[in-house]
């Protein structure tokens, strides 16, 4: 195992841009199960969709209403659009069972979630899942910025470390090609003497509007970001 040590050269401060306009959208699939059907595929909602017993799909509308089909199953999602269940109903569900969960052994160590001032940030503070957009390069923030803190970061298998000062004032702090932070791997943050862990996974670019990525990222487990998205979409 070879490791690096990469400077404070390697992050920088950054201003996140706004997100993405609303657009139309295809249905996009959330989970599959015994299909050979990928996570973040469009599905054309008007068209016969056939589930064989014991298979399995969870899709996501643009307005961010989740409709769960199994097999057998055999005519176009838009016929059972009205038995899916809309945003406001997932939401709460998910945040009544986080709340239940808070103080549980290895629930983001037993401490509630940081509200976010922006919804792609990713919480350096925090052991969980986060949610990064297709082809964005990540933000790590911190919720108290008053002193200067010192960050270190390596993915799960430490095959490189990176090191840095983070600013006094300095609230975010991004990541360049050097540190490579993507989805569907995990890694390991030091700050300050406070370890965490975070689990990236990609919020697709085929989900275009807010209220469709709102209602992925709480169902990955990014509730903090959801949130933050549903305020300040």
């Amino acid at each position: 195992m070879i490791a690096r040590c990469l400077g404070p050269a390697f992050f920088g401060l950054v201003m996140l841009a706004p997100s993405m306009s609303v657009q139309a959208a295809n249905l996009i699939v959330v989970e599959a199960r015994g299909i050979g059907m990928r996570v973040g595929q469009t599905v054309d909602s008007t068209k016969a969709l056939a589930l064989k017993e014991g298979q399995h799909l969870t899709l996501i509308n643009p307005a961010g209403a989740t409709l769960k089909l199994d097999g057998p199953y055999a005519k176009a999602p838009d016929a059972d659009q009205d038995k899916g269940v809309n945003l406001a109903s997932m939401m709460a569900a998910l945040r009544t069972q986080a709340q239940s969960r808070v103080g549980e052994p290895g629930t983001t160590r037993g401490l509630a979630p940081n509200i976010l001032p922006d919804p792609w940030l990713l919480d350096a503070s925090r052991t969980g899942t986060v949610c990064l957009q297709e082809g964005a390069t990540a933000v790590l923030w911190r919720p108290d910025s008053s002193a200067m803190a010192n960050l270190a970061v390596m993915p799960a298998d430490r095959s490189w470390r990176a090191d840095t000062d983070w600013p006094a004032g300095a609230d975010r702090i991004t990541t360049s090609a050097q540190v490579p932070i993507r989805a569907g791997a995990t890694y390991l943050l030091n700050l300050n003497g406070a370890q965490a862990s975070l689990t990236v996974t990609a919020v697709p670019a085929a989900l275009t509007s807010d209220d469709a990525r709102v209602s992925w990222m709480a169902q990955k487990g990014c509730l903090s970001q959801a949130e933050a998205l549903l305020k300040f979409r």
